[in-house]
């Protein structure tokens, strides 16, 4: 099992486009001013939002949250809130299996499978930072913040998460040992169903695997490493790569063989990113866990030595 912990530092902003209250808000997005808001008022809207069930379109996956299962608390100056949230894919059949009696129970694309997952703010003064919990690359970040900004987009604004990468050597150096670029073609579908959306379904036509390990590719493994430490966005990162090959442009997606400590990880190019920044408390957490039982209490004191990790380095 591996357990992570990704930070980002949260602010509201003013929407500057599609902005239903535009005309109310100009004065305040022309001076950039920071919005009226809380955090709090935040939560309200977000658990209002959310109670029953919310689907975000782009992520491919569905967040609940009830005010049941928020926790909040004080220490010194900093205001605390564990949330723990049900997320997961919809729109896929999905098919739930007893394990002892092995009874199936099957379920259509209208359902949604939903897990919790682990998230913790912490406010001081006007800096909120989030810490999410991911357990073995699976996490609720990316549906959070398109459902959150659904939620209050009719107040004019918006949620932005930046991540925060603290320099220390406790935090995972995912570091790229080989890249399988991908030439990729989509399905023609006679199904309509199949050719709408983000993730429409495709087919591998041919693969170049490139060893990041030797001398010959070293000019690549510094474009990977201006792109772990934010030099350059993901999209630039790509076009930089596919250029140091003859004969490359037609490649349009690619695999990332990673080392993460003793451990070795393959993972699609869209979620090298979410790597990038990533705590590593697997050990730590099930050593600690293996002796009180108490999951989310171990859980806790781990984010909170992040936290303070964070605010040590100085990086907010």
């Amino acid at each position: 099992m591996i357990d992570t912990l990704t930070a980002y530092k949260c602010s509201f902003r003013f929407l500057q486009r599609n902005n239903p209250l535009i005309g109310e808000q100009r004065n305040a997005i022309k001076d950039d001013k920071k919005p009226d808001y809380s955090f709090l008022e935040f939560l309200n809207d977000y658990t209002e939002y959310t109670k029953d069930i919310a689907v975000g379109e782009s992520s491919h996956r569905a967040i609940s949250l009830s005010q049941d299962n928020i926790d909040y608390s004080e220490q010194n100056d900093i205001c605390k809130w564990h949330i723990i949230m049900s997320a997961g894919k919809q729109g896929q059949p999905v098919t739930v299996v007893k394990i002892h009696t092995k009874k199936r129970y099957n379920y259509g694309s209208d359902t949604a499978a939903l897990y919790n997952h682990h998230v913790f703010f912490y406010q001081k003064s006007d800096s909120i930072i989030a810490i999410f919990h991911r357990q073995n690359g699976s996490g609720c970040k990316s549906v959070f913040l398109e459902t959150a900004n659904k939620a209050i987009k009719s107040r004019g604004i918006k949620l932005e998460m930046e991540l925060i990468m603290p320099m220390s050597n406790s935090v995972i150096d995912a570091t790229p040992t080989k890249i399988t670029l991908q030439y990729k073609k989509d399905v023609i579908s006679s199904d309509v169903a199949d050719n709408l959306g983000k993730h429409k379904k495709s087919y591998l036509v041919r693969e170049l695997g490139l060893n990041l390990n030797v001398n010959e590719n070293n000019s690549i493994m510094r474009i990977f490493r201006d792109f772990q430490l934010r030099r350059i966005p993901s999209n630039e990162a790509f076009a930089l790569i596919k250029a140091e090959i003859n004969d490359s442009k037609e490649y349009n997606d690619a695999e990332v063989n990673v080392k993460i400590g003793n451990r070795r990880r393959k993972i699609k190019w869209n979620e090298f990113e979410s790597m990038m920044g990533t705590y590593d408390i697997s050990e730590k957490l099930y050593n600690a866990y293996s002796k009180s039982k108490d999951f989310v209490r171990e859980l806790y004191i781990s984010v909170d030595e992040y936290y303070n990790m964070i605010t040590d380095s100085e990086v907010i």
